[in-house]
């Protein structure tokens, strides 16, 4: 879904892990992809991955921040973004703690921010019980395969400005 909706545009993937939302965007003829994650061990993984894959670092970045320091400090609009956050997160490298249920609408309100006025956030969780606020309205897609026993393991949303 992410390669196809990727081409000609930037992309913005949040809590990247092993960069595979990116290497999908860039494989897709994304303009540029930027991952943002605050390990450096997951960003080796992606930067391994593009390697992988025959995509150059030129025009995909890779970031080591906090995701929402980030954010806030600006870095630009981007046409697409993904934001996988983890269900909760007490790094020594951030200040504080993140728990989606508690944190996801701040989380949302920045990503919205970066987003130019035709793009989209796809939102995504693991958190079993995951009530997504009132405050946005977003089209809730259906990403688990039919035959996955536990229908919410995993759960997205598609959010616009």
């Amino acid at each position: 879904m992410v390669r196809e909706q990727a081409t000609g545009k930037r992309v913005l993937n949040l809590f990247s892990y092993t960069g595979s939302f990116s290497v999908y965007a860039a494989a897709g003829a994304a303009r540029a992809t930027v991952s943002v994650d605050l390990s450096n061990t997951y960003l080796e993984w992606s930067e391994r991955n593009f390697r992988l894959n025959g995509l150059d670092l030129e025009s995909n970045r890779l970031e080591r921040a906090d995701v929402l320091a980030w954010l806030e400090e600006g870095h630009g609009l981007f046409d697409l973004i993904v934001c996988d956050p983890p269900t909760f997160s007490n790094s020594k490298r951030m200040s504080g703690h993140f728990d989606v249920a508690e944190h996801h609408h701040i989380l949302i309100r920045a990503c919205l921010e970066r987003l130019t006025p035709e793009g989209e956030l796809y939102f995504s969780t693991n958190h079993q019980r995951f009530a997504l606020s009132p405050e946005f309205r977003g089209v809730e897609l259906d990403t688990v395969p039919v035959d996955f026993r536990n229908r919410k393991v995993h759960r997205l949303w598609r959010l616009r400005r």
